[in-house]
């Protein structure tokens, strides 16, 4: 689950040339907006057992996941290990899409490849965590579900990296606040069984 709309989404569209560097290192809170995405999911999969909630450490992601266990009587398990991508510096909207103009010409694996700065994470070091904590919790709860709430770039990563779209299917905005997916996994193997709230971008798409 990618977590509810938070104060930085918001502060990020509003000031698209200003980086959101002010919120501290566990970022920022939900929305009032977030909140209520987070409620409705929870009302949404009320009727699921999990026996088991993760959640990032980041504030966003621990206060959704926290929303979608409050009325289950379940602690929220934090995992630094699906934090949100580290890019290696903060930067703004406007210098993001500025950087990710060296993309356009890169295939598919050397975008995985790619660091926004050299002290910041590839894309494979992003996959590589995630799945190193799936397997390490599919170890423990092995045939039970369990839910993850983290972020939009770690779920887009992963999603392309099993082949469900390309990057350019994907790209930034794709998966909604609170959007999920379903998979099956032994740890190792991973299938994707359902979609909710994210958009697989078609050739013929227009770009708006």
């Amino acid at each position: 689950v990618r977590h509810g709309e938070s104060e930085s989404n918001v502060y990020a569209q509003e000031n698209p040339n200003e980086a959101a560097s002010h919120f501290g290192e566990f970022g920022s809170s939900l929305t009032q907006n977030g909140r209520e995405q987070a409620h409705k999911l929870a009302q949404k999969i009320k009727e699921v057992h999990f026996s088991a909630i993760f959640s990032s450490d980041l504030a966003r992601a621990k206060e959704t996941a926290e929303i979608i266990g409050s009325d289950r009587d379940m602690d929220v398990q934090t995992n630094p290990m699906i934090r949100e991508r580290y890019f290696g510096e903060h930067m703004s909207n406007a210098k993001k899409r500025e950087i990710e103009k060296a993309l356009i010409d890169l295939d598919e694996l050397e975008k995985l490849a790619f660091r926004y700065f050299p002290s910041g994470e590839s894309g494979y070091d992003v996959i590589n965590r995630f799945k190193k904590f799936l397997k390490e919790i599919t170890l423990v709860y092995a045939g039970k579900k369990i839910i993850v709430v983290c972020h939009g770039y770690i779920m887009r990563l992963f999603l392309i990296h099993e082949g469900f779209a390309t990057f350019d299917e994907l790209p930034s905005g794709s998966i909604k606040n609170t959007g999920y997916f379903i998979i099956q996994t032994d740890g190792t193997n991973f299938q994707i069984k359902e979609m909710h709230n994210i958009t697989k971008k078609q050739e013929s798409d227009n770009e708006e």
